[in-house]
C-alpha cells in the first residue's frame, strides 16, 4: 500500500465519525428540543394558571362574595339584593362552565347547584319580608326567611369547600403530572448525552486506531529506517535493516540495503535502553497526572460540601418568613386598591385600620427576613475564605439573638414558646455576629423540630434562649433549651460530624451542627457543648471568650 492510501484511510474515517456525530448530535438533540416545547407549552397550562383552576376560583370568589354582602352590608342598605342577585347571575354562568370540564364529578357540581336555586328563593323570600317595608321592624316571617337563607348558606359553604378542595386536588394531579414528563423528558436527555459520549468515544477509538495503524504502518517503519541509515552512516558499518511500511518505504531500504551493514547489537541495546527508560517516563507522567486529577476532585467535592449541602436549610426558614410578610403586604396591597376603587370586596373600616397597623412592620420584617439570608451566605463565604469583613468586632449579642429569634419564627411559632432570658449587662462581644447568628439560628431551629417531633398532637413546647456574662471568667455563655425529646445515646458522640443526621433523607444534610461547631471552636476559640435527657430535651451552651484575635 502507498502513503497516499494511508492517507485516504485516516481522511476518510476521520470525516466518516465526524458526519456521524454531527447528524447523531443533530437528531437527538432537535427531538428533545421539541419534546422541551411540546413540555413547556402543556406546563402552562397546568397548575394555577390553568383555565380550569382559574375558574373554579373566580366560582368561589363570586359565590362567597354573596355570603360576605349579606353580612358586612347594612340590613337596612336597599341596594343588597340588587347586589346580591348580580353575583348569584354571576355564580351561576360560573358554575356551567366548571360542568363543562371534565374533572369535576356530578356528585359535587350537582349539590352546588341545588344550594344556589334554594339561596336565590331564599334570598328573594328575605327581600319580600325586608324590615325597612315594616316600619324597620322585623317580622316572624322575616326571621324565618333569615333562618332558612343562613341554613342553605352553610350548607353551601361546605360544598364549596368540597369544590375547593377537588379543584386544588385537581391542580396538584396536573403539576405532578408535569413534574414526572419533566423527569421522564431529563432522563431521555441524559440517555441522548451518554449515547452521544459512547459514540464520540467510539470515534475517537477508531480515529485513534487508524492513527496508531497509520504510524506503525508508515511513520514508523520512516523512522526505523533514519535511525538505521544514520548509524550506519556515522560509524561507517554495514546496513542491515527489514523492508516494511509503504511501497515507497520498502523502496528506499532496499537500496541502502547494498551499501550499509552494520552494527545491529549496539542499535538493539541503545533502542531497549532507551524504550526503557521512555516507558519508565510515561509511567511517571502517567501518575503524576492521576494524583494531580485526584486532588483537584477532592478539592471539589470540598468546596461543594462547604458551601452547597448546608444553604437549603439555613436559608429556608427567613426566606419562609420574608416570603409571608410579603405575601401578607399583596393582600394588604390588594385591600387598598380595592378601598380605593370602591369595589365590593374592599375590606371595612377594621380591617383597614388591621392593615395599616400591621403593614409597616411587615415591610420592616420582611426587610429583615432578605437581610438575614444575605447573613447566611456571607457567613458561609466567611467560613470557607478569609476576608476583611470576617474580622471579629465588637457586637451587641442580645440584640442579634433577638433578630434571629425573629427570623426564625416561622419555624419555631407552630410548635413552641420562646422564651428570651438575655443579661441586660452584657457587654459588646468581639466576634463575626454574621456567623454568631447562624450558629443560634441552626440551635433554635433543631430545637424547634426536636420539640414538634415530641409533641404531634398540635401541643406546643418551650424553647428558652439565655445569654450570661461571667465577669471573673471573662467570657459569655449562651444557651439554647429545648423540651423536646432529647438526643438519642447512641448518636450523641457523632452528632457534630460533617455528613451525619438522624434526619429523613433529603431533610437534612448533617452539615449544620458540623459548621456551628467549627464556627464557635476553631474561629473564635470558644466551646460549644450539650446536656441532654432522653424525652426531656437538651439544651446547647455556646461559650465565647471576650478576647478574641481580631486579625483573623
Amino acid at each position: 500500500m502507498k502513503v497516499r492510501s494511508y492517507i485516504a484511510l485516516l481522511t476518510a474515517g476521520s470525516l466518516g465519525g465526524a458526519v456521524l456525530i454531527a447528524l447523531l448530535g443533530w437528531f437527538t438533540f432537535s427531538s428533545l428540543n421539541k419534546a422541551t416545547a411540546d413540555l413547556e407549552r402543556e406546563s402552562k397550562e397546568a397548575g394555577e394558571s390553568s383555565e380550569e383552576y382559574s375558574d373554579v376560583q373566580a366560582f368561589l370568589q363570586t359565590t362567597r362574595n354573596i355570603f360576605v354582602s349579606l353580612e358586612i352590608y347594612p340590613r337596612n342598605y336597599p341596594g343588597i339584593f340588587n347586589v346580591t342577585k348580580e353575583s348569584m347571575v354571576l355564580a351561576k354562568e360560573s358554575l356551567n362552565k366548571i360542568a363543562e370540564y371534565p374533572y369535576y364529578k356530578r356528585k359535587i357540581l350537582e349539590p352546588i347547584k341545588n344550594d344556589l336555586d334554594e339561596m336565590e328563593e331564599n334570598i328573594l323570600a328575605m327581600e319580600k319580608q325586608s324590615p325597612w317595608k315594616d316600619d324597620f321592624t322585623w317580622n316572624k316571617r322575616s326571621k324565618i326567611a333569615r333562618a332558612e337563607y343562613e341554613k342553605t348558606r352553610d350548607k353551601l359553604k361546605r360544598n364549596l369547600d368540597d369544590l375547593e378542595y377537588e379543584a386544588e386536588a385537581n391542580k396538584v394531579k396536573s403539576i405532578r403530572a408535569m413534574q414526572k414528563k419533566w423527569s421522564d423528558l431529563q432522563a431521555s436527555e441524559d440517555s441522548g448525552n451518554l449515547i452521544l459520549i459512547i459514540t464520540a468515544l467510539l470515534y475517537f477509538s477508531f480515529v485513534g486506531f487508524l492513527a496508531f495503524f497509520t504510524y506503525k504502518s508508515f511513520a514508523s517503519p520512516i523512522k526505523k529506517l533514519e535511525e538505521a541509515a544514520k548509524k550506519s552512516i556515522e560509524q561507517q558499518v554495514p546496513f542491515v535493516h527489514r523492508e516494511s511500511g509503504p511501497y515507497e518505504v520498502r523502496s528506499v531500504t532496499r537500496q541502502l540495503q547494498g551499501l550499509i551493514i552494520g552494527l545491529e547489537s549496539t542499535v538493539k541495546q541503545r533502542t531497549s535502553a532507551l524504550v526503557k527508560s521512555n516507558q519508565k517516563l510515561q509511567n511517571e507522567i502517567q501518575q503524576r497526572k492521576e494524583l494531580e486529577t485526584q486532588l483537584v476532585h477532592a478539592q471539589k467535592m470540598e468546596a461543594v460540601g462547604q458551601l452547597a449541602s448546608g444553604i437549603a436549610h439555613e436559608i429556608n426558614s427567613p426566606s419562609q418568613f420574608a416570603n409571608d410578610n410579603i405575601l401578607f403586604l399583596k393582600d394588604a396591597v390588594e385591600g387598598f386598591i380595592a378601598r380605593i376603587d370602591n369595589s365590593d370586596s374592599a375590606p371595612d373600616e377594621k380591617e383597614v385600620s388591621f392593615l395599616k397597623e400591621n403593614a409597616p412592620g411587615a415591610v420592616a420584617q420582611a426587610k429583615e427576613g432578605i437581610s438575614r439570608i444575605t447573613t447566611i451566605v456571607k457567613s458561609m463565604k466567611n467560613f470557607a475564605y478569609r476576608d476583611a469583613e470576617s474580622a471579629k468586632k465588637p457586637n451587641d449579642l442580645n440584640q442579634a439573638i433577638q433578630s434571629t429569634t425573629v427570623v426564625a419564627t416561622n419555624e419555631w411559632k407552630y410548635h413552641a414558646e420562646l422564651k428570651l432570658e438575655l443579661d441586660d449587662s452584657l457587654p459588646l462581644v468581639p466576634c463575626n455576629i454574621g456567623e454568631i447568628n447562624q450558629v443560634v439560628l441552626n440551635l433554635i431551629v433543631n430545637g424547634a423540630h426536636a420539640i414538634r417531633d415530641r409533641f404531634e398532637n398540635g401541643q406546643k413546647g418551650t424553647l428558652i434562649v439565655k445569654s450570661q456574662f461571667y465577669k471573673d471568667a471573662k467570657c459569655v455563655i449562651v444557651s439554647i433549651a429545648d423540651n423536646g425529646g432529647g438526643i438519642p445515646e447512641k448518636v450523641r458522640t457523632r452528632i457534630f460530624e460533617p455528613f451525619f443526621t438522624t434526619k429523613e433523607v433529603g431533610v437534612g444534610t448533617g452539615q449544620g451542627l458540623a459548621i456551628a461547631h467549627s464556627v464557635i471552636v476553631k474561629s473564635h476559640n470558644g466551646q460549644l457543648w450539650f446536656d441532654t435527657k432522653d424525652g426531656h430535651g437538651t439544651v446547647f451552651y455556646i461559650k465565647l471568650p471576650m478576647e478574641q484575635d481580631t486579625s483573623s
